[in-house]
């Protein structure tokens, strides 16, 4: 397994560099981070030499992902960018498919959207298998020699949950759903946030619904679930549906990775992340210091689509585990769960 997950390195890394994207190694230790109300984060601490005790300290938290510094490094050099960074979460289920420590491969590809992100990750995903299974006796897994299949959520939404998702304006008109799903009492669920809602149906009736041993691209998710990507309408049954530029690929019910057309606009950007902050402020078990000018470094960067995907959950995918931890040379896991 040490020799086959270096070999995936190996070939990303190769796949990469061989289309004029550049490697980069950014920090793992960060001043400030992104608010982001969907995640925590480790914290520690720098102490200063010379100075007795911890209280005189520097705060420095451990990046959940490498964002905070590629998007700086594209809006200053405007050129594709790709990166294998270990990445750290607080606060999550450790389990089959979650650690607190992973590894991320992110790539950005410029002058391009997230359906130009899909051909590019279709691209990786096809020499990976070459490189992986060509020449030998061993065939690729299901999912990797089967045709992808795209799917907007709406539709997912109406084959897998029985209704239009762009036909719920209202959380009343979304707990009705949940609920005829088995998923809650109507008046109890009615109180939630249309955001919520369509999480917890997502979670509950999408994706253990989603087609196995191939390649789902789940797009255009509803502009109602805010996120950093391109804002655009579409028109469904004749009614206009505001969408996000955001694609994620599932294989076999497991979310690989996540793409944006990234947002660019400073002032959607700032707001986005005055929310995010104000939430974090009142709601986060580990608060940070928020990047300062996020907003203006976005504005900067050229027209380009971001990739986020997880590796270990890609190796395992491809060596046909079912856990990360049997694809991770030292996983924490084990130690967790036995609580130390």
């Amino acid at each position: 397994m040490l020799a086959f997950r270096a070999e995936c390195a190996r070939l990303t890394r190769s796949f990469f560099s061989g289309r004029g994207y550049l490697e980069v190694d950014t920090p793992a230790l960060a001043a400030d981070l992104i608010p982001e109300t969907c995640l925590e984060v480790f914290e520690t601490r720098y102490l200063v030499p010379g100075r007795t005790g911890t209280a005189g300290g520097i705060p420095l938290w451990l990046v959940p992902s490498p964002e905070v510094y590629i998007k700086r490094l594209v809006a200053d050099h405007g050129i594709p960018l790709f990166q294998l960074s270990k990445c750290y979460r607080n606060v999550e289920s450790v389990g089959r498919i979650h650690s607190p420590e992973f590894t991320m491969l992110e790539y950005y590809t410029m002058n391009a959207g997230y359906r130009d992100s899909i051909d590019v990750t279709e691209s990786f995903l096809s020499s990976l298998s070459a490189g992986l299974f060509a020449g030998t006796p061993v065939p690729p897994p299901a999912w990797l020699d089967s045709e992808p299949e795209t799917l907007t959520m709406d539709e997912a939404f109406s084959r897998f949950a029985g209704f239009n998702l762009s036909s719920c304006d209202t959380s009343r008109d979304l707990a009705r759903q949940a609920s005829r799903l088995g998923l809650g009492e109507e008046a109890a669920l009615a109180a939630w946030p249309w955001d919520d809602l369509y999480e917890l149906v997502l979670v509950h009736a999408v994706e253990p619904a989603l087609p196995r041993g191939r390649r789902v691209y789940l797009t255009d998710y509803p502009a109602r679930v805010p996120c950093l990507a391109r804002e655009r309408s579409v028109t469904v049954n004749g009614k206009v549906w505001a969408t996000k530029e955001r694609w994620e690929l599932y294989v076999d019910g497991v979310e690989l990775a996540n793409c944006y057309s990234e947002e660019r606009d400073a002032g959607r950007i700032a707001r986005y992340f005055a929310e995010e902050r104000s939430l974090k402020d009142s709601t986060a078990r580990v608060p940070h210091s928020a990047t300062a000018g996020f907003a203006e470094t976005c504005a900067r960067m050229p027209e380009c689509s971001g990739v986020a995907a997880g590796f270990d959950r890609l190796v395992m995918s491809l060596a046909g585990r079912k856990s990360v931890d049997s694809v991770m040379p030292f996983p924490l896991t084990d130690r967790i769960q036995r609580g130390g």
